[in-house]
């Protein structure tokens, strides 16, 4: 689940954008199901005493912990132990978890290819059908695999417990100051509003690129330019799927003119997530291209001068964003309790946990009336988030697809091309190369 460790433990919940790759995979052989009995599938729990074992990352304890007393005060019969590992560590060691002859009820898929092609996980298409389960497609895909051991198709293996998601945020009461009334609805829009803060002595945009946090704003011009689908493929690792487009490298020019602009800061290349966090929430930008587990902070800060709009695209109304789950939870197969594990992730889907998700900050999963929050900014997020999930026009984080990508191509790649020692092309092979070198291995 990873964009980068260091930027997701800067926030109250940290596990901010899942990793479907983890950098051990564990492969077919390396745990025996054979003491475990096969239950039949039932949502009928009956009055019997369950004793479930839960595995997350840290980040998520506060969030899971309240989820958790939810669940059990719904399901008296029902206790959950939960155990967390350090977000730095996570990723690492959830396929050795999972593969466990020991393994826990409930687990967080850190790598659900290799879970699933090691046979690892339980296929939850006949939880889904015994629940009625009806998540929307944006909120699966990254935990569906086919039976030729694809990513994006094919059964559901995890249940995501909240989303995350990437935005513009920005500063209203600077906008007024230089005659902006509204967030940009367009790409030349935010162009022509970035220009006017430069002109203004106003820092345009907030770039913390010394970990990453460049890929927001790019990701969202490279969808602009190549289409959902061309980038949501290659994230996926479908065949005959590449980085290497006219629309990536548009999107690296577009991110070096820019820097050239001066529309970042000085020392964007020093600038981290929290350093930029606050600053923007000291008033010191317009706008701000981060994610949705900020918007606690950037409220607190900001009260109503706050605001967040998706991405906006090369026409009107046509805005997109990255998202994917804050946990992704699955039941491993070696689960002794997998009837009461499955109750847990259709209890992610309820109304309760749809709230909890919320006051924890997080868009939440499934469908029905959005949650109410007293957070303004947070508000915002949620409608955004309605609008791009019945606009379809939402794809996983690029930094999730392969584990290493983040940080062998992702943030190496921006620093260079934002110093100029790279050139947009160069940038943009640089990524398909270590796309190359981690998919060939699989």
């Amino acid at each position: 689940m990873s964009i980068s460790k260091s930027i997701k433990t800067v926030m109250a919940g940290a596990l901010a954008v899942a990793c479907l790759a983890s950098v051990a995979a564990c492969g077919p052989g390396s745990s025996s199901s054979a003491n475990v009995k096969s239950e039949p599938v039932s949502t009928d729990l009956g009055s019997t005493k369950y004793e479930l074992r839960l595995w997350d990352g840290a980040g998520s304890k506060k969030f899971d912990d309240q989820l958790i007393a939810a669940f059990q005060k719904k399901y008296p019969n029902i206790t959950i132990k939960a155990t967390y590992d350090p977000d730095n560590t996570s990723a690492q060691n959830g396929p050795r978890i999972i593969s466990a002859s020991d393994t826990p009820d409930i687990a967080r898929i850190t790598d659900i290819n290799s879970a699933v092609r090691g046979k690892h996980l339980v296929n939850l298409d006949p939880y889904a059908k015994a629940y009625g389960w009806k998540l929307p497609d944006a909120q699966t895909e990254s935990y569906r695999v086919d039976s030729n051991g694809k990513i994006g198709s094919g059964s559901l293996y995890a249940v995501p417990s909240g989303v995350s998601l990437t935005g513009l945020y920005w500063n209203k009461k600077i906008a007024n100051q230089l005659g902006i009334t509204e967030a940009p609805n367009t790409v030349a829009e935010l162009e022509a509003d970035m220009k006017k803060a430069t002109d203004a002595g106003v820092l345009a945009m907030m770039m913390p690129a010394k970990e990453g946090g460049t890929s927001f704003i790019y990701q969202a011009l490279l969808t602009n330019y190549e289409g959902r689908d061309k980038v949501q493929n290659w994230i996926m690792q479908k065949d005959g799927a590449t980085f290497k487009t006219p629309g990536a490298v548009k999107a690296a020019e577009k991110i070096k003119q820019w820097q050239d602009a001066h529309y970042f800061s000085s020392d964007a290349l020093a600038l981290d997530g929290s350093t930029a966090l606050s600053r923007f929430s000291d008033g010191k930008a317009l706008f701000f291209p981060s994610g949705s587990w900020y918007s606690d902070s950037i409220n607190t800060a900001l009260g109503q001068d706050s605001g967040w709009a998706s991405f906006p695209g090369e026409k009107s109304d046509s805005g997109s964003g990255a998202a994917n789950g804050i946990s992704a939870f699955g039941i491993p197969a070696n689960a002794k309790n997998r009837n009461a594990a499955a109750a847990f992730l259709n209890f992610l889907q309820s109304d309760t946990a749809r709230q909890i998700a919320v006051d924890n900050g997080y868009p939440p999963i499934g469908n029905g009336a959005t949650p109410k929050t007293d957070n303004q900014l947070l508000g915002q997020i949620l409608t955004a988030y309605q609008g791009l999930v019945k606009s379809g026009n939402t794809t996983d984080y690029i930094n999730n697809a392969t584990a290493g990508i983040q940080a062998s191509a992702i943030i190496p790649g921006f620093q260079s091309l934002i110093d100029g020692s790279m050139s947009p092309s160069k940038f943009v092979d640089s990524i398909q190369a270590q796309f190359d070198k981690e998919t060939s291995q699989n």
